[in-house]
């Protein structure tokens, strides 16, 4: 007998990526969106799924939301989805017929990029995500890029893999690309991060040749050139900006 899965998402200002999304949760018997101030089409787009049920909810941070959206689910085991994401065939057929070993561990797939319309072939294309848990064993903890945790310890959980894919299509344009990534720069959510600007700009000179050359983003030509370049601007901007706070914190102590 199968283990019931209930997919949660959290959504804001979603509308164009949302229709996909929820298509690919069709039969799925518990689909949760909490839905966090969306001023966009969102709530119309979700009316149009009725096997959806849309929550609503302040945004606090990440894993706080993620968390909460769990326990709102009807089954222990939740997998949840980002609003640019789809379940491929092969993965959803796998979470109806779900049959975990331990509810110790969580479960674990592949998420394939799109970048402005086109699948990234790079390793810049493919990423592994673990996300299917047991809501009683593990929870998301981090204000940004949050991460599953063991709730009795905080220990990392061990990892089952999944058949099937997400797709992933988050950046509207290349604008929106960096402004996510001034967003999570953020001092304000994340542990600080510092240093002296000449160093920043080697860290993002790293990154940039990570992504284009390592991870093999110049397959990917443009599209890769500019996301490379994206993870470059959101290092140095990470430690730059935190080096500044710093500084300013030091000369305000200073001045007292």
């Amino acid at each position: 007998m199968s283990t019931p899965v209930s997919v949660v998402l959290i959504a804001r200002d979603a509308e164009r990526t949302l229709a996909r999304c929820l298509a690919s949760t069709v039969g799925f018997d518990d689909v949760v969106m909490v839905d966090t101030g969306s001023t966009d089409a969102t709530l119309a787009i979700a009316a149009r799924y009725p096997h959806v049920r849309v929550l609503h909810e302040t945004f606090e941070d990440f894993s706080a939301n993620r968390n909460a959206a769990a326990a709102c689910a009807r089954h222990d085991w939740v997998c949840p989805l980002d609003t640019d994401e789809w379940f491929d065939p092969v993965l959803a057929a796998q979470l109806q017929a779900f049959n975990p070993a331990s509810d110790q561990q969580v479960h674990a797939f592949w998420r394939h990029n799109w970048f402005l319309g086109r699948r990234l072939r790079s390793k810049l294309g493919r990423e592994w995500i673990r996300r299917v848990y047991h809501r009683q064993q593990v929870q998301f903890v981090g204000a940004v890029h949050e991460r599953l945790v063991r709730v009795d310890g905080g220990a990392r959980p061990a990892v089952a893999r999944l058949p099937g894919h997400v797709g992933h299509d988050p950046y509207a344009s290349v604008g929106h690309l960096f402004e996510k990534r001034w967003t999570y720069a953020r001092p304000d959510l994340r542990k600080v991060k510092a240093a002296h600007p000449a160093v920043a700009s080697l860290r993002a000179l790293w990154r940039f040749l990570r992504g284009w050359l390592l991870a093999g983003g110049v397959i990917d030509g443009w599209r890769g050139f500019v996301l490379a370049s994206a993870d470059a601007y959101g290092v140095f901007l990470k430690y730059v900006w935190g080096y500044a706070a710093r500084k300013a914190s030091a000369e305000r102590t200073r001045g007292a």
